[in-house]
């Protein structure tokens, strides 16, 4: 009888156990009709939210096909930028800062003026070369006029005999040799600008003799450099005493064409006017304009 009574009681108990309907026992059934299984749900909800359910770190997977295009058009930018402005620049300016290959002359000036010679472009020279010697500066002061060629990206001074190619100028050979290679260009503003030309000699006993010679067309030779000389002959220079110097002096109706004298009895002056060559030895006398990192 207690037997009967037990099992009677577990009966109940179990169908009062089945009789409590749940959540999971409503997947259980719907997927036990459609066939399904929990892992179809969970993809089907990875499709829903856009998820790989074979790859569920996709979500947070970043893109890099979508940045390729950007990186190549801002390389593209930087290159362009590098290559066609600031190297140019980065050119420009070693070549402009480059002044180791540069002479200085002997005595100091109040301004520079730099102009580029190139054999190929003679023509341009000359303009650059007018345009430097026509400047208007402040009276009585001198300038130099830096004459130099860029080669291999390095500039360096012309040589006289360069210089005097450049101008399609004549030189006489004996007088050449015993000339240093260095020259200085001057610009003295006065009434009218007035070109002032000094070379060093290596003798002056030799190069004045050849200055005599060479008087019988030097207004001619230099014609380039002093447009309006427009003597010839070596009867036209006469000497002259000039703030204790002497000098040749080549005149016409008290107008000087050409004078020419020298400075310590080494550097040659060449000019054509009489306070220009006054004032270029003032400074080869004065130790203010004497320049300590003259070269010759």
């Amino acid at each position: 009888m207690e037997e009967e009574i037990l099992t009677t009681n577990e009966e109940n108990k179990e169908n009062s156990v089945k009789g409590i309907r749940t959540f999971e026992d409503d997947i259980a059934n719907y997927t036990k009709e459609k066939n399904f299984s929990i892992l179809d749900i969970a993809a089907e909800e990875a499709k829903v939210r856009g998820l790989s359910f074979e790859n569920p770190e996709e979500e947070n997977r970043f893109d890099f096909r979508k940045i390729i295009p950007i990186t190549l058009i801002v390389l593209f930018v930087v290159a362009g930028g590098y290559f066609g402005i600031v190297k140019p620049l980065l050119k420009r300016n070693n070549v402009a800062n480059n002044f180791s290959q540069i002479t200085e002359g002997p005595i100091l000036t109040d301004q520079k003026i730099e102009i580029i010679a190139s054999q190929d472009k003679k023509e341009v020279f000359s303009r650059d070369l007018k345009s430097a010697l026509s400047a208007e500066e402040a009276g009585g002061n001198l300038t130099e006029i830096s004459v130099v060629k860029i080669t291999n990206e390095q500039k360096t001074s012309l040589t006289k005999d360069e210089f005097f190619s450049m101008l399609r100028a004549q030189m006489p050979k004996g007088l050449q040799d015993y000339l240093e290679k260095d020259f200085m260009l001057l610009n003295f503003s006065g009434k009218e600008n007035s070109p002032v030309l000094v070379l060093k000699s290596k003798s002056y006993t030799y190069v004045f003799s050849e200055m005599l010679k060479w008087e019988k067309s030097l207004t001619n030779d230099l014609k380039a450099l002093f447009p309006n000389t427009d003597l010839l002959g070596n009867d036209s220079f006469a000497d002259k005493y000039i703030q204790n110097h002497d000098a040749r002096i080549a005149e016409k109706n008290g107008k000087i064409d050409l004078i020419y004298s020298f400075a310590d009895r080494k550097y040659l002056i060449i000019t054509n006017s009489h306070e220009a060559l006054a004032e270029t030895f003032r400074r080869f006398s004065s130790t203010q304009y004497a320049n300590p990192r003259a070269g010759w």
